[in-house]
């Protein structure tokens, strides 16, 4: 009998939990909940301007916002999108007694996962660290991105971030950045050496992040017309376009003979200054 006992047992559990969920779902409060976060963004970041339009229950237990765009004042069009975010808890994390947080989000034609880690369980302030994976973004749909350098990008972007900080002080945290940007264009603001815009097919990069400056360990650009490689610092401003630029590296262009022009470029991300050596 005992085993008949458990089972009935187990199923009236297992009937109970699924009653609560379906619960849950039916009655979500998609409006409070998108109010909230609205609410709370305007709390911690004044100039950012939020839009949702929809928040439903998600499984595992979290929630998924349903097209996400966030703009900021004085530059309103300059917006990063998304057509799904999803948020959970990383419950391993809270088993450790750590609040942990994963995201996953789609746009842009790829998606991005991410897992934010803070040392109190209680708050999303104090210590903590990031890590993020990027797949398949057409950068050119992202007009946060074309404000920014002032001119038009193109490719496919995949790579991936790791960061360890400060919430209160993300500056002064320590991180790096892989990526890789395939079959795609970029801009000139004037001419180069003969050419209008950049086409490649091919940027791999790698860059490190400590105290408010990123550090361009190595980049390299492939294209059937021209090869650039690039090292240097990019000391970040609160203004993302005044970040000031100090890259050389040198220019090879097979179709000139495999010319080869060593080069500098300075200024800001917004209007960089070439200057040829």
């Amino acid at each position: 009998m005992r085993p008949r006992i458990n089972r009935a047992v187990v199923g009236y559990i297992l009937a109970g939990v699924a009653m609560l969920i379906l619960l849950l779902y039916l009655r979500f409060p998609g409006g409070a909940v998108t109010d909230y976060i609205k609410a709370a963004a305007a709390v911690r970041y004044p100039g950012l301007l939020l839009s949702i339009d929809t928040a439903q229950p998600a499984f595992p237990p979290g929630v998924t916002l349903e097209n996400v765009t966030a703009g900021f004042r004085g530059r309103p069009e300059a917006t990063l999108h998304a057509d799904s975010l999803g948020i959970r808890p990383g419950w391993l994390s809270l088993l450790r007694g750590r609040l942990a947080l994963i995201t996953a989000a789609e746009g842009y034609g790829g998606d991005i996962w991410g897992q934010f880690e803070f040392a109190n369980i209680f708050s999303v302030k104090g210590p903590l660290s990031a890590e993020m994976n990027i797949r398949e973004i057409r950068i050119e749909k992202c007009a946060w991105l074309r404000d920014v350098l002032a001119r038009q990008i193109t490719g496919t972007l995949k790579g991936s971030a790791a960061f360890s900080g400060a919430a209160g002080s993300l500056k002064n945290g320590t991180g790096n950045i892989d990526f890789t940007l395939t079959n795609g264009s970029y801009q000139l603001l004037e001419n180069l050496l003969g050419f209008e815009r950049i086409d490649f097919n091919k940027v791999d990069a790698k860059v490190s992040f400590r105290n408010g400056a990123l550090k361009i360990v190595g980049l390299t650009l492939n294209g059937g017309k021209i090869r650039i490689s690039l090292k240097g610092n990019i000391l970040l401003a609160d203004d993302f376009r005044e970040s000031q630029i100090d890259l050389n590296g040198s220019i090879e262009i097979p179709m000139q003979g495999n010319k080869r022009v060593t080069l500098a470029i300075s200024g800001t991300l917004g209007n960089p200054k070439t200057k040829f050596m």
